[in-house]
C-alpha cells in the first residue's frame, strides 16, 4: 500500500486559498470595506445637497457631481474584468483606500472644479475596492450569506450616516465636516486590507475545476441572462427609489415624518441582508426569490391603492420594498457568481446595479404624467417580475447540470491517494 504524507500536518503551512477565504476574517473585512465603499453611493442625496449648499451652486451643477461619481464607478467595474484576478487584493484596496482617503480630505477645501476630479477619482477607487471585495465574496462557501452580510452593513452604514450627518455634522462643519466623516470611516478599514485573501480560488493555479459536460444551459449563457436581469431589475426599482420622498410630501407627509419612516425602516430591512445565508441554507432559492420579490409587488400595490401615502401604509410600503430589495439581491448575485467559471466578471454586479440606477430614475421621470405615479409603479411591477423569472429560469436550468467542484490542490491529492490505495 503506498505511502502518502499529507500537506495539511505541517501545522506551520500557510493556509490553502480555499481555507483563507473562508475565515471570519475575510468576511468581517470584507463586509465592513463594501459598507464604506459604498456610502457616496448609498448617501448620495445628503451629500450631493451639502456640496451644493457650501459651494453656492446649481443643481445642473450638484448634477454633474453625480455623474462624474457614476463615471468613474462605471470605468473601474467595467476595467476590474481584466485586473481582477491578476492583481494582489490586500495591496489594491491597500492602495484604493489611502487614494479615498487623500481624496476626501481634499475635497473638504476643494472648489468646484477641483470637486469633479476629485468625485470621479472616488469612483474610481471605491469601485476597485467593490470590485476586489465583491469578487472575494464570489467565492466564499457560502456567497449568499456574504452577499447579504454586506448589503446588511451597507444599509446599517448608510442608514446611520444619513441620521448623523444632517442633524450633528453638517449644521456645524458643511460640507467639510461630511468629507472628514468619510475620511475617518475610510482610515477605519485601511487595516483591515490585510485581513483578506491576496487572491481568490476560483482560476487559481492551485484549484483544479471538475466539471462535466452535461449542462441545460451554458455558464456564459446564464451569466449574460443574470447580468439583463439584474440591469432590467435596477432600472424599475431605483426609478421607484428616486422618487419615494416625493411621493409622500405629495401625499401629504411632512420631512418629520418622511425622516421618521426613511431612517428606521432602513435600519430595520438591513435584516433582509443578513438573514439570507440562515434562508439559503434551509429553503429553495428560488421560492426566496419568488417570494423576495412578491412582497415587492406587494409595496407597490400599497402605493398604488387611494391610502397608499397615509403614514402607517406609506411606512409599510417603504419597510416592504426596502425588505424585498435586500432580500433578493444576494440571490441573484450568486447566481451570477457560480456561472462565472473563470471568476473574472464579479465586478461587473456593481456595474449592472450603477447602469441600471442612472437609467431608472431618468426613464421614471418621463413616465409622471399630470402628477400620477402610476407608470412608474407598473414600469417597476413589470420589471421585478420579469427579472425573477430570468433567475428562477436560470437556477432551474443551472440544476439539471451536474455541479462543478472547485478543490484545493490538498482535496486533489487526497483523493489521488485514495485511488491509489484502494
Amino acid at each position: 500500500m503506498a505511502s502518502y504524507h499529507s500537506p495539511n500536518k505541517n501545522k506551520g503551512a500557510t493556509l490553502n486559498p480555499a481555507t483563507k477565504i473562508n475565515q471570519p476574517s475575510v468576511m468581517f473585512a470584507s463586509t465592513f470595506y463594501i459598507g464604506v465603499a459604498f456610502l457616496i453611493y448609498n448617501m448620495l442625496p445628503v451629500i450631493l445637497k451639502s456640496a451644493g449648499d457650501s459651494l453656492g451652486i446649481n443643481e445642473q451643477q450638484i448634477g454633474y457631481l453625480g455623474s462624474v461619481y457614476m463615471a468613474g464607478s462605471a470605468i473601474s467595474n467595467v476595467v476590474a474584468v481584466f485586473w481582477v484576478r491578476r492583481l494582489n487584493w490586500q495591496v489594491t484596496t491597500f492602495i484604493s483606500s489611502l487614494a479615498a482617503c487623500s481624496c476626501y480630505l481634499l475635497a473638504a477645501e476643494a472648489t468646484y472644479q477641483q470637486l469633479l476630479l476629485l468625485f470621479f477619482t472616488l469612483g474610481l477607487v471605491n469601485a476597485a475596492i467593490v470590485s476586489c471585495v465583491f469578487t472575494c465574496m464570489g467565492d466564499t462557501k457560502n456567497p449568499n450569506r456574504a452577499f447579504g452580510y454586506g448589503i446588511g452593513f451597507q444599509v446599517i452604514l448608510a442608514g446611520i450616516g444619513s441620521f448623523v450627518l444632517p442633524v450633528f455634522i453638517i449644521p456645524y462643519w458643511n460640507f467639510a465636516g461630511v468629507a472628514v466623516f468619510l475620511a475617518i470611516s475610510v482610515i477605519i478599514t485601511i487595516p483591515m486590507a490585510f485581513l483578506l485573501p491576496k487572491a481568490g480560488i476560483k482560476g487559481n493555479n492551485e484549484t483544479h475545476n471538475l466539471s462535466h459536460t452535461n449542462t441545460t444551459i451554458k455558464p456564459l449563457t446564464a451569466m449574460i441572462w443574470g447580468f439583463s436581469g439584474l440591469f432590467i431589475y435596477f432600472v424599475g426599482q431605483s426609478g421607484v427609489w428616486a422618487f419615494f420622498g416625493r411621493i409622500g410630501g405629495e401625499g401629504g407627509l411632512s420631512d418629520q415624518q418622511l425622516g421618521f419612516i426613511f431612517g428606521p425602516t432602513l435600519m430595520i430591512s438591513a435584516a433582509g441582508g443578513f438573514l439570507t445565508g440562515w434562508f439559503s441554507s434551509r429553503f429553495d432559492r428560488r421560492l426566496m426569490i419568488i417570494g423576495s420579490i412578491t412582497l415587492g409587488v406587494l409595496s407597490l400595490l400599497i402605493l398604488m391603492m387611494p391610502f397608499g401615502t397615509h403614514f402607517w401604509m406609506f411606512l409599510l410600503s417603504v419597510l416592504l420594498y426596502c425588505l424585498s430589495w435586500n432580500f433578493v439581491m444576494p440571490f441573484m448575485m450568486t447566481i451570477i457568481t457560480e456561472n462565472d467559471i473563470n471568476g473574472s466578471f464579479a465586478p461587473l454586479v456593481p456595474a449592472c446595479q450603477l447602469f441600471g440606477s442612472v437609467v431608472g430614475p431618468a426613464a421614471s421621470g418621463h413616465l409622471i404624467t399630470n402628477g400620477s405615479y402610476f407608470n412608474i409603479y407598473l414600469l417597476a411591477i413589470i420589471s421585478v417580475v420579469l427579472c425573477a423569472i430570468i433567475f428562477v429560469s436560470i437556477d432551474n436550468l443551472g440544476r439539471k447540470r451536474k455541479t462543478m467542484r472547485i478543490l484545493d490542490i490538498s482535496d486533489v491529492n487526497a483523493i489521488s491517494t485514495q485511488e491509489v490505495n484502494n
